[in-house]
């Protein structure tokens, strides 16, 4: 709900904006933490405002008469009420997130208001199966879901066919094309791909528009024409996802599979950063990338998702790198100078860097929660042992050795914090075999899930069991032994001697 205390002003433009404030620009540091300022729009005035919209815009076109405003009145109703009852049976996740469900109220009031316009242009010739009803199929598929997208597909077609005196033909060919536009960008992952989708708009289109050509006897010659428009609504649909995507991405915080793999490309400035800068942190994110993604596809994570937090989980140590032991090439560590509770604040200090780093570069806000989730609150145990040792007379506060949380909320986010976890210890293993590996990846998950590190994601003991065994695999893979070719062993220990004798 609103903050009242707010000006009248921010308040207005809040409620006609119908979204919450990007959490990326509300964010505050509180003692050294951010916290976030969530200003959102109650579920009741989103529905209340389409509702209006679309009540308006029908009320306008159909007639200024008492039969229309009751009817309007109640199809509006069955549409805002249908749509509510089947996204929280189908798609709970955006009934119970104010911005998507923004952003889904968005799309549809403009493809209708896109209905009307053609309808009032009164071009001659003009059809309406030029209205891109695809578009907002595709843009609701890749950024909510196909659930969400099949029931605005199904009320977009209803309400041109009801613009059109109710005309089926304009229902069924919208319908079509509309169902293909979901289908052609399941798991799209490169902009590229929209060309593909755009074929098979068209193609749908078309066949559409020719069975209802043969089922009416319409003479070929509208049928040719209607084909151009059904053409036309391809190319126009994919043209309009394509140029509206990256915004819907940015302004509604909501991150795609493709703004993942450009978040992917190395030439990232904060890769790049990280390659040069930290390169030994930057290997250690690789190998976690590599574990993680394996992972996720066995228990059904978004792979991906995972893959592209892992790369970027750790840029907080950009800051102090030096301070880190797989940046440091000596067996010298500046923490050997400190005391302990200074070296664990060095070390928690990382995570809310990465995460003042990853805001600074508009990274999404889905990586950022990974970056600020990865540790959870997980205990520091090596400085937290070393504090018991050297203070045994003084009592020791385990909270300021302690990572400041929040818990990993997703299964990516835990994901990461295992693996993290895992390919550390893994690497310190002087005899990787496959037994110490096994044991190490399983001792390390049984602390993670014992210190509830893992109460707040949606993962069970069975996924915990299949992680462990994918680790395991991908780890034994990595740190495999490897044989010693002919004659380098004797050449190496000649070598040795040389240096030794001079």
């Amino acid at each position: 709900m609103f903050e009242w205390r707010l000006p009248l002003r921010k308040l207005l433009l809040r409620l006609l904006r119908g979204i919450k404030k990007n959490p990326s620009k509300t964010s505050v540091r509180r003692n050294g933490v951010f916290s976030e300022h969530k200003i959102r729009m109650p579920i009741w005035a989103i529905g209340s405002l389409t509702f209006f919209v679309l009540y308006w815009i029908l009320f306008l076109k159909l007639g200024l008469n008492w039969n229309n405003a009751i009817g309007i009145f109640i199809f509006v109703s069955l549409i805002i009420f249908g749509n509510r009852f089947y996204l929280r049976r189908y798609s709970s996740e955006t009934i119970s997130n104010n911005n998507r469900l923004a952003l889904l109220s968005l799309i549809v009031s403009t493809i209708v208001l896109f209905m009307v316009m053609v309808a009032e242009l009164n071009i001659p010739g003009i059809s309406p199966y030029i209205v891109p009803i695809p578009a907002a199929a595709m843009l609701v598929t890749i950024l909510l879901g196909s659930s969400p997208a099949a029931i605005v597909v199904l009320a977009l077609s209803i309400i041109l066919s009801v613009l059109n005196d109710f005309n089926f033909n304009y229902f069924f060919v919208a319908f079509i094309g509309g169902l293909t536009g979901i289908g052609s960008v399941l798991g799209v992952r490169n902009r590229k791909d929209f060309t593909r989708a755009g074929l098979f708009i068209n193609i749908a289109n078309i066949l559409a528009i020719l069975i209802l050509g043969f089922l009416q006897n319409t003479s070929p010659f509208i049928v040719g024409k209607d084909f151009l428009w059904g053409i036309g609504n391809g190319f126009l649909s994919v043209i309009l996802a394509i140029g509206l995507l990256p915004y819907l991405e940015n302004t509604f915080s909501i991150t795609t599979d493709i703004k993942l793999l450009e978040l992917a490309d190395f030439n990232q400035p904060l890769l790049k950063r990280l390659m040069l800068e930290a390169p030994g942190t930057y290997h250690h994110s690789l190998l976690v990338g590599n574990l993680v993604e394996t992972a996720a596809e066995i228990i059904g994570a978004n792979p991906l998702l995972a893959r592209v937090g892992a790369y970027y989980h750790d840029i907080g140590k950009l800051t102090k790198p030096e301070y880190f032991i797989e940046n440091i090439p000596s067996s010298k560590s500046k923490h050997d100078t400190l005391v302990p509770s200074m070296s664990s604040l060095i070390l928690v200090s990382h995570v809310k860097d990465g995460v003042a780093l990853a805001k600074e570069s508009r990274i999404d806000r889905g990586i950022i929660d990974i970056i600020q989730q990865h540790h959870g609150t997980s205990l520091i145990h090596f400085f937290y042992q070393r504090a018991l040792e050297e203070y045994e007379s003084e009592e020791i506060e385990e909270g300021t050795y302690r990572y400041p949380g929040p818990k990993p909320k997703t299964r990516e986010a835990a994901l990461i914090m295992l693996a993290d976890a895992v390919e550390a210890a893994s690497r310190s293993l002087e005899e990787p075999s496959h037994r110490r590996i096994e044991e190490v990846v399983n001792k390390i998950i049984n602390n993670k899930f014992i210190d509830e590190q893992l109460n707040d994601c949606n993962i069970t003991l069975s996924n915990l069991h299949r992680i462990a065994e994918s680790f395991v695999h991908s780890l034994v893979s990595i740190y495999h032994s490897r044989i010693e070719y002919p004659g380098y062993g004797e050449e190496k220990e000649q070598e040795k001697s040389e240096n030794f004798n001079s």
